[in-house]
């Protein structure tokens, strides 16, 4: 006769005792090591998602355009001299962050950024000290912010053939340095070595240059409307020479240039921001209409320096349907791994000067000469390539 298995019978059935374990032998508790494991895992799998990690996630953040208003006012307004319409779409593009100073990013978050690709996982110490605060990050990104504003506007002077001033100053003193006790934060420093600094475009270059190739430093200094003299010896930090103060670039331009940007802090908007300025004072439109975004830290002389979340910047361009993307030199690897290039052109930009022949090229149509990021990874800058 068949057997039937017990639990599918229809009435009730005794069911047989188990056998006496032989000598020797014990009783298998594989349920209960089962149950267990299975706990164990569990709270790992808790642990993984809840427990805090040291990374930040990078994403594509907003994206603005430097040509219109915001909140219901221009993002950028000229005044002082004649100022010409605009036309098209030059946008800079922020990052937002995860995680940070503050703001905790746990396992499986990072984990999931990873799979995805979306957004980048970067550790928290690469960008900030440990000690470093949310009131820390959200001051440095204002003052970044600022500055970069002031710096664009120097930028875009100097690609204009506008002359401007520049007083440099004394930010902060370091505590022990050669200059405690000797230099006081608001000093407009003057001249070093005999070298005139007021004044000077090139003041910062020249008074880190001085200090550098210099045994003793002689700064001529205003305070409180008063000169004097004060004599340094720098001390040695590192490979380079210091004499323990932070600096401080006051401009004065021929234009008055009025930012709207409220919320955004950091310097990789300069290079946007520049041409911006440039063209509302230059006749015609500089994109011809058409839409540009991109991003670069930028210089007084117009030097465009790389950038952080280059990846997420390029998406974002694309995803509001941007045409041409400017991207600095040294993200050109990351730009060009990230880009759908069916969707949108890439040109390399070491300078102001670079960025703005490239958005007037591709105005009228040519992209043959536009200087193309390599995409081998070399350095090469050939046009058209």
């Amino acid at each position: 006769m068949q057997r039937k298995d017990y639990m599918t019978e229809n009435a009730p059935r005794a069911v047989p005792a188990a056998p006496a374990p032989t000598r020797g032998t014990k009783r298998r508790r594989t349920p209960r090591l089962a149950t267990t494991s299975g706990v164990l895992t569990y709270i790992f799998i808790a642990l993984a998602v809840l427990l805090p990690v040291p990374y930040m996630l990078q994403l594509p953040g907003p994206v603005f355009n430097t040509l219109g208003d915001y909140q219901g006012d221009p993002m950028i307004s000229v005044s002082g001299a004649k100022t010409y319409p605009t036309a098209g779409r030059i946008d800079m593009l922020t990052v937002a962050v995860s995680g940070g100073p503050g703001r905790d990013v746990y396992a499986s978050q990072a984990l999931g950024a990873l799979i995805n690709g979306e957004q980048t996982v970067v550790p928290t110490e690469a960008y900030y000290p440990l000690d470093t605060t949310r009131e820390d990050v959200t001051e440095s990104n204002a003052v970044e912010m600022s500055s970069s504003q002031d710096v664009a506007i120097a930028a875009a002077m100097g690609q204009l053939g506008k002359k401007y001033s520049v007083h440099l100053s004394v930010d902060e003193v370091v505590a022990d340095a050669p200059a405690q006790d000797k230099l006081r934060k608001g000093d407009r420093l003057m001249s070093v070595n005999g070298k005139k600094l007021d004044s000077d475009p090139d003041a910062a270059q020249i008074m880190s240059e001085t200090v550098q190739g210099s045994d003793s430093v002689e700064l001529g200094i205003e305070r409180n409307g008063k000169s004097s003299t004060v004599s340094l010896t720098p001390a040695k930090v590192d490979d380079r020479k210091a004499i323990g103060i932070t600096m401080k670039q006051d401009f004065e331009f021929p234009v008055d240039v009025t930012f709207n940007v409220d919320g955004v802090g950091g310097p990789s908007a300069g290079t946007m921001f520049a041409l911006a300025i440039i063209d509302e004072l230059t006749p015609g439109a500089m994109t011809g209409g058409k839409h540009v975004a991109g991003t670069g830290e930028i210089t007084p002389d117009g030097t465009v320096g790389p950038i952080g979340g280059a990846r997420q910047k390029v998406a974002a361009a694309t995803e509001k349907g941007a045409t041409l993307f400017l991207s600095p030199a040294d993200n050109c690897a990351e730009v060009m791994a990230a880009a759908d290039q069916s969707k949108i052109t890439v040109a390399r930009i070491d300078t102001l000067a670079d960025a703005q022949d490239s958005v007037e090229q591709y105005a009228v149509g040519n992209t043959s000469d536009l200087p193309k990021c390599p995409v081998d990874g070399s350095d090469n800058n050939e046009k058209g390539q």
